[in-house]
């Protein structure tokens, strides 16, 4: 699935600020009023952003991505693992678990896009250097009908912000999302190894073949 937009899938932070900007000059009757409404709101936000529907790929129009030969691969990004305030399935992830969730990152995009692929790793930016800036984060499934992963299956998300490396740029956004086998009574069991390096190697089957349709 390709979708186009103007400027990456940032609508939602805008909306998330535009949100709070409301309502400046109030009594304390309405402040009470708003705060219990952008609650809601916060949490219909994040309800959205949990939605499959909005996974996929974004593509800022009039990108010529042939030039990109080669990819520049910055360490996965766990901040958002587990966002504040949220109660999540899933652990919090040690020091170890970070860096084998960043080296099982790299080594799977290495192996799947250039290895197998006909991409170049490259270290520094430069002319057809696409750097791929990878986040990973928890999530429990919304409701979709016709899914095959049903409402309150736990879900690690993986976004993959494309930059091109001279210009700094954001020319698209990749979303996709991996169920994970467990209940929500499991909340503190820690992920196995195979399931970590089994979702990558998917995910980035995934991204060679959006990738390689974009170049064509």
């Amino acid at each position: 699935m390709q979708r186009r937009i103007s400027g990456g899938p940032r609508w939602l932070g805008l909306l998330a600020v535009s949100l709070l900007m409301v309502g400046c000059a109030s009594t304390p009757e309405s402040e009470e009023r708003e705060r219990a409404e952008s609650a809601g709101e916060d949490d219909a936000l994040v309800a959205t952003l949990d939605d499959p529907a909005l996974d996929g790929v974004f593509v800022v129009p009039g990108v010529d991505f042939s030039g990109y030969n080669s990819l520049r691969v910055p360490a996965l990004n766990l901040d958002e693992w587990r966002s504040a305030g949220r109660e999540l399935p899933l652990q919090a992830l040690n020091s170890n678990d970070r860096q084998f969730f960043r080296q099982t990152y790299t080594e799977s995009l290495v192996h799947t896009l250039v290895m197998r692929g006909d991409y170049a790793l490259a270290i520094d930016p430069g002319p057809g250097v696409l750097e791929v800036r990878g986040q990973l984060r928890q999530a429990v499934q919304a409701p979709e009908e016709g899914s095959g992963a049903p409402r309150g299956t736990i879900v690690m998300l993986l976004t993959l912000d494309l930059y091109d490396s001279v210009s700094g740029d954001l020319v698209a956004t990749m979303t996709s999302r991996q169920p994970i086998d467990r209940s929500l009574n499991e909340r503190n069991s820690p992920l196995t190894a195979m399931q970590v390096q089994r979702a990558f190697l998917e995910w980035m089957a995934w991204f060679r073949e959006e990738l390689d349709a974009l170049r064509q």
